[in-house]
């Protein structure tokens, strides 16, 4: 290990991701085997200060591009001593309030280490002869002096791991410690990763009383967040949240928590409506979303010079037709209609109904009828938009289409952990078409709705039975039961190809009735019973089959629901990886956390990183590895784009021999092998086993025990608590039972439409909760909480 002491001359580079940094440092006194006056120091530093001096602790590094480099693993701050610069330092903008006057009392007092002698104890300045203002600034001063690393040994004494103290690092910076030692309840509700628990430890440590109302806050935050996360959910009943938050305080009365309740939604933190509770950010982006519909759908009315005539339309179908030698059904042709007539339309069904036909009509007869020449459809700002939530669903969209299609980040312009939609790109076109829409969550749909300016249509398509996003919200199917837009469900089944057997089977899925169904031997799917413990040998047997049979590598998925245990994807990459990817002699690999990466391994992308144009579930295989190059130490290809990592960027990889049915929604595979056991059993639901049943093109292999599958298929999914229907039905003015004359669904649809539970219309006004609701019945105490009896003494 090496230090130096060095001047900070200028932040050369700075990712607020991670904090990571490189600085231009001029150095002070000496560096051992090193003669310049000034290094590049690189490495994860909080808020440092240009021309501030800081000690360093790391050792020199020789970077193949920008040669020798310095490498901090600590570093701190070095305080002034001389008297003058002492003087000036105190009375700055760091310590607010505190003039030149002051700053010499503090140094009369304590002499020329007082920056030493007050953060080594801070309690020393109550005796200063200064204002309470005074101390109070001269106090946040001092905290936020401490470096990121210092921070980071702090934090790591209260049980916090360095990710989450990065964040909280990020929010507070120097003055973290201190925030969690005022109030450790408060960040449940602000930074991903610290939950109660680790708030409930610091609480314990510094005396906070069990009942004390910022314990029973956080409390409050973690269920409500626990069900936003952890389920998808964007309320909670007021019923729930407070059985659920006195299991957590371990506490047996209602009351000190509906006081609470209502505390926090006075603070303007929890919004209760009705007989539910949600956190008010989400709360607010529901109501942002149905506002920004409304908006769309008013923007375009106004346009009534641009509605098509009916015959018009019939015959740019016709032509639709000829050219792609095709005839439409009538509930077809309606779907085409709906979406060249309306601001707003929404396509859904499952495989072989026909999306990807009705989609090509779309364009063609919108072509024809504003009459677009070819050329426009290439150009810089061209009048078609069409999008998808994952690179591979993109590039499909684009092979059937013939035109260009892109990922909903890289058409809004969204960078990693970009939440802000100030910057977006501006959609203009005639027409915006977003497929895979069950995997937009609440938050990218919002950001997508507040791009659009002057775009003419919008046309929604997915297939509602899928599993829903893995974000919260349940958006495509919240559109759909609000019965505001026109909606087009498809149901016949038009394609009639080699894999009809497993559309069939899909269907019968989704219908959730016939479970034999499930376990026949058809042409192209087959079931195979087997023991939760032996799920791995008999996948590996299956893949070598299958590759002796003919099947390319690529061309077999298998998919699961779980990453851990025998069958889960992890053990499953393993034995995979050894059939399709051995180690060779000489072979180059490198490793991170606790996966093997080797050249030619196939691997998934677990992040959105539209910098380097690669998103979340994207497929690509590893051309390169160099283990010596820090910045490039593995390049793979995705689609045809060769794409360099560094080894902070491995950890979003991970390899996709096998991935969870989650990872595999927006790709479909020629060969897909499902493995479902009981100890998927928390997962196991209808939508689940929908969606990898969808994911097979061709082939399909389900394996595991019967039971999960039955489980699976007689577990209804797509049950989330959201509030985003009655939004829009409020928002648009819509009847619950209005299910509008230009929705274009069977009789029999129409009827299991009508019968979907709808939440009751609820006023927007608030609600106090009181414990008269509680104990008048209106709120059932005792829900979870059957059996309980009194204990007498």
């Amino acid at each position: 290990m090496v230090e130096f002491t060095g001047k900070i001359n200028g932040i050369v580079f700075e990712n607020d991701k991670d904090l990571f940094k490189i600085l231009d440092v001029e150095i002070i006194g000496n560096l051992d085997d090193y003669e310049r006056d000034e290094i590049k120091v690189t490495g994860n530093f909080g808020d440092v200060q240009v021309g501030g001096s800081y000690r360093f602790d790391g050792y020199l590094v020789m970077h193949e591009k920008f040669g020798l480099q310095f490498r901090a693993n600590t570093y701190k701050q070095v305080l002034p001593h001389e008297e003058g610069s002492l003087t000036r330092y105190l009375s700055s903008n760091k310590f607010p309030g505190i003039g030149k006057k002051a700053a010499e009392k503090i140094i009369g007092e304590l002499g020329l280490k007082a920056l030493d002698v007050l953060k080594d104890n801070p309690a020393k300045i109550d005796d200063l002869d200064l204002t309470q203002k005074q101390k109070d600034s001269l106090l946040s001063g001092l905290n936020t002096m401490d470096s990121f690393s210092e921070v980071l040994l702090k934090l790591a004494q209260f049980g916090i791991n360095r990710k989450t103290a990065t964040r909280l690092y990020q929010l507070y910076h120097g003055e973290a410690v201190e925030k969690l030692k005022k109030d450790p309840y408060a960040s449940v509700a602000e930074v991903i990763g610290y939950g109660f628990k680790t708030a409930d430890q610091i609480g314990r440590e510094i005396g906070l009383a069990p009942d004390d109302p910022k314990r029973i806050k956080g409390a409050i935050f973690q269920v409500l967040l626990d069900a936003l996360s952890g389920i998808g959910d964007t309320y909670v009943s007021l019923a729930t949240l407070l059985t659920e938050a006195s299991k957590l305080l371990n506490i047996n009365q209602f009351d000190p928590i509906a006081t609470e309740v209502n505390a926090l939604q006075a603070d303007g933190k929890v919004v209760v409506d009705g007989e539910d509770a949600a956190l008010s950010n989400i709360y607010q982006t529901e109501v942002e979303i149905a506002r920004l519909m409304k908006n769309l759908v008013e923007k375009r009315n106004f346009q009534k010079d641009e509605k098509y005539d009916d015959e018009d339309i019939d015959d740019a179908i016709t032509n639709a037709e000829k050219q792609l030698r095709i005839e439409y059904d009538e509930t077809q042709k309606m779907a085409i209609k709906n979406a060249v007539n309306n601001p707003i339309s929404i396509l859904t069904g499952g495989p072989g109904t026909g999306k990807t036909t009705i989609v090509n009509g779309i364009l063609l007869v919108l072509r024809e009828l504003a009459d677009i020449p070819a050329s426009a459809l290439y150009s810089e700002d061209p009048p078609f938009l069409l999008a998808a939530p994952t690179g591979r669903a993109a590039k499909r969209m684009s092979e059937i289409t013939g035109i260009a299609a892109k990922t909903i980040h890289r058409l809004l312009g969204l960078g990693i952990s970009d939440n802000n939609t100030e910057d977006l790109n501006e959609l203009n076109g005639e027409i915006l078409i977003i497929d895979e829409m069950s995997m937009v969550d609440m938050f990218l749909f919002k950001q997508l709705l507040s791009s659009i300016n002057q775009t003419r249509h919008i046309v929604f398509v997915g297939d509602k039975n899928q599993l829903p996003s893995v974000g919260a919200g349940n958006v495509f199917s919240d559109l759909i039961k609000s019965s505001a837009f026109p909606t087009t469900i498809l149901k016949q089944i038009h394609r009639q190809g080699d894999d009809s057997s497993i559309i069939t089977l899909a269907h019968d899925v989704n219908e959730g009735t016939n479970q034999e169904v499930l376990f026949k031997k058809t042409k192209n799917y087959s079931f195979i019973p087997c023991k939760p413990q032996l799920v791995g040998d008999a996948v590996g047997q299956i893949v070598e089959l299958a590759l002796k049979r003919g099947f390319e590598k690529d061309d077999i998925q298998v998919l699961g629901a779980m990453y851990h245990g025998n069958g889960g994807v992890n053990n499953l990459n393993d034995i995979i990886q050894e059939i399709m990817n051995p180690p060779k002699a000489k072979s180059k690999s490198i490793q991170i956390h606790d996966e093997a990466f080797r050249i030619g391994d196939r691997i998934l992308q677990l992040q959105n990183n539209p910098e380097k144009d690669i998103y979340n579930g994207q497929i690509g295989k590893i051309i390169g590895i160099d283990e010596k190059n820090s910045k490039a130490c593995l390049i793979a290809n995705f689609d045809g784009r060769e794409v360099e990592f560094d080894r902070k960027d491995l950890n979003d990889l991970t390899r996709a021999y096998a991935i969870t049915i989650h990872k595999s929604q927006g790709s479909e595979f020629p060969l897909v092998v499902l493995n479902l056991t009981m100890q998927n059993y928390v997962m196991l639901k209808r939508n689940l086993l929908y969606t990898a049943i969808t994911r097979a093109e061709k082939n399909l292999v389900l394996i595991g025990d019967p039971r999960a599958y039955i489980a699976a298929l007689n577990t209804p999914g797509n049950d989330r608590k959201t509030g985003l229907t009655r939004k829009l039905q409020e928002m648009l003015g819509i009847d619950e039972k209005d299910t509008s004359d230009t929705k274009s669904v069977s009789a029999t649809d129409n009827k299991k439409d009508k019968e979907s539970k709808v939440e009751s219309n609820k006023g927007s006004e608030n609600y106090i909760l009181t414990k008269e609701k509680i104990y008048s019945g209106e709120i059932d105490p005792m829900i979870g909480m059957e059996g309980i009896t009194l204990f007498q003494n």
